[in-house]
């Protein structure tokens, strides 16, 4: 009377449907009648009379019980159709899953193909862009983005021939064929050279396929060794005429130090040699406007006077250390008097060779500058800047410092003591005022910050009015404990703030700090505060109470990473 026969799996997945069908027949029948599964009272279908009739009809017609083994029965058929449903469940959100993903796979490309030309261009450019990292390096290797783009589809591959600016990025590591492809599409490329001696040569014949007065851009990446000096000395022999199409120009020297003949380390190298100077030096460029120079700093004047943004990085690993020459860095500047924008990075650069005018230079048109120090690099070293820059005039200011340890808590003090006080003994040029200064930016890694190094800062900038901070755990937000005569953040709109990842998860005293500096009134201009924490469950009292004094100004903000800015990258 069993049910269920072994061995016939077929057969018993059969029954099993059929009693489903069955009972899902009667739910349609009870429904047509008007009950409901959900009803009340006479109104709801009776689940039994569904899915065990039998039971209630042998119930019926006699009085005695049905007997145990009917019972049993019903209960299997009951629990296996359960299971089969769950199943058929399964089977059925699968299906969705994959319609949805089909379906949303379809959309995305039916919306990218309802684009007009113009925006799916910009978007093509954009991914383009991504395909270089934010320093300007481009791997030769992997950057086939165009070409992924033009494979798509017709409509893809014509919007990609009709935009030269998708075929801009070059590299003469690419195939002869395909360097000639890109120049059929670009014919003003940004050219890439990646020169080292653990790749193959560079092909010195891919020089003659773009003529150098079309490169929009170059982006030399190499280390000083025979194959970069071999790039220089061809570029020597072909460019015999002003580069009049150059916009910009990035160098960046990735050697770390070698060894000479007897085996003595080297210093690291920051400056270009001699004789690749003279030919750098020997370039005409009328229409260059972004320069970015790492380790690769000439030690005599270039020919490009209408830059407006420059980039200087000076990095340094090893014990044996090249000096900075800052002879040469004022030099530099003073060939580039319209400069606008500025970006310093000095990463361990303890010592630097200086007999010049300590006279500030004449950069008129300078109104934002970016310092990045860190590691070992000297006070010294970080004067001898100072003093070549006039501060009055700038409108942006950005600043990190970052040191290897966190236990010379001086250094960075000394450090904020030369840029900003104006008091600082060892300064020949006067007071490092910041007047004009309306957006600021600090970035400090490791290093306590505390309430004076604040008030220090802002003191000098009476008029900024956008400050974006990235702090470490300890910084001191005791702000509220400075007088509000100190006249600090009088113009203060906007703030942004965000805290170091590895910081604990409670930040409830940075959050009643902040709250008390701004309840005693040092919030009525102030237009929006954006905050990024890590976690704020355990901070809600204190939370509350900075809503409650600011309302729908304060903003939090789910942590994400935040990537510097990078210095200037090629555009």
């Amino acid at each position: 009377m069993g049910w269920r026969k072994p061995g016939d799996d077929g057969q018993e997945l059969c029954r099993q449907l059929d009693y489903i069908v069955d009972g899902l027949q009667a739910l349609k029948t009870s429904i047509q009648m008007g009950l409901r599964l959900d009803g009340e009272g006479e109104m709801k279908v009776n689940s039994k009379e569904l899915w065990c009739s039998a039971l209630n009809r042998h119930r019926a017609g006699d009085s005695t019980q049905p007997i145990l083994e009917d019972a049993k029965i019903a209960l299997r058929q009951m629990k296996d159709a359960r299971s089969l449903l769950s199943s058929i469940s399964e089977s059925l959100y699968d299906a969705i899953q994959t319609v949805t993903d089909d379906t949303s796979n379809m959309c995305r490309g039916i919306g990218l193909s309802l684009l007009p030309d113009d925006l799916l261009t910009y978007i093509f450019e954009m991914y383009v862009e991504m395909s270089i990292s934010s320093n300007g390096y481009m791997d030769p290797e992997t950057s086939e983005s165009p070409q992924i783009l033009a494979s798509v589809s017709k409509r893809f591959r014509q919007v990609a021939l009709d935009s030269p600016c998708i075929w801009k990025h070059v590299s003469f590591r690419f195939s002869r064929e395909c360097v000639l492809m890109y120049k059929e599409r670009c014919p003003n490329p940004i050219i890439h050279i990646v020169a080292n001696d653990e790749r193959s040569p560079v092909d010195m014949n891919m020089f003659h396929i773009y003529p150098y007065q079309q490169w929009r851009g170059l982006s030399l990446w190499c280390e000083y060794t025979g194959e970069c000096h071999l790039v220089f000395q061809h570029l020597k022999e072909i460019i015999q005429a002003p580069l009049d199409a150059l916009e910009v120009l990035l160098i960046d020297n990735g050697i770390l130090s070698g060894v000479d003949e007897a085996g003595q380390q080297l210093p690291f190298v920051i400056h270009l040699d001699d004789e690749d100077q003279r030919t750098l030096s020997s370039w005409q460029m009328p229409n260059l406007t972004h320069l970015v120079l790492r380790n690769a700093l000439p030690l005599a004047p270039l020919q490009c006077s209408n830059v407006t943004s420059l980039a200087v990085e000076v990095i340094q690993f090893c014990r044996a250390r090249e000096d900075l020459n800052m002879v040469a860095f004022r030099s530099l500047l003073q060939s580039m008097p319209r400069i606008q924008s500025l970006h310093v990075y000095l990463l361990n650069v303890a010592d630097a060779f200086y007999k010049a005018s300590a006279d500030p230079l004449s950069l008129p048109d300078l109104t934002s500058l970016k310092f990045e120090v860190g590691g070992t690099t000297s006070v010294f070293v970080v004067d001898r800047f100072m003093e070549l820059v006039v501060t009055n005039d700038l409108t942006r200011l950005a600043l990190r410092f970052f040191p290897y340890h966190n236990d010379k808590e001086h250094v960075f003090e000394d450090w904020v003591s030369t840029v900003f006080d104006r008091r600082h003994s060892s300064s020949r040029v006067g007071y490092k005022l910041f007047a004009k200064v309306e957006e600021f930016s600090l970035e400090v890694e490791k290093f306590q910050v505390s309430v004076e190094t604040f008030h220090q800062i802002f003191s000098t900038m009476p008029n900024v009015h956008t400050v974006s901070l990235i702090l470490p755990e300890d910084a001191d937000l005791s702000l509220a404990r400075r007088r509000k005569e100190d006249d600090m953040l009088q113009r203060l709109r906007s703030l942004q703030m965000k805290f170091l990842e590895n910081i604990p998860d409670d930040f409830t005293t940075h959050l009643y700090r902040l709250n008390e500096y701004f309840r005693r009134g040092n919030s009525e201009g102030l237009e929006r505060l954006e905050l990024e924490y890590k976690r704020f469950s355990r901070a809600a009292t204190a939370k509350a109470k900075l809503q409650k004094t600011l309302g729908e100004r304060l903003h939090i903000l789910e942590p994400k990473r935040i990537v510097w800015p990078p210095p200037d990258r090629i555009a």
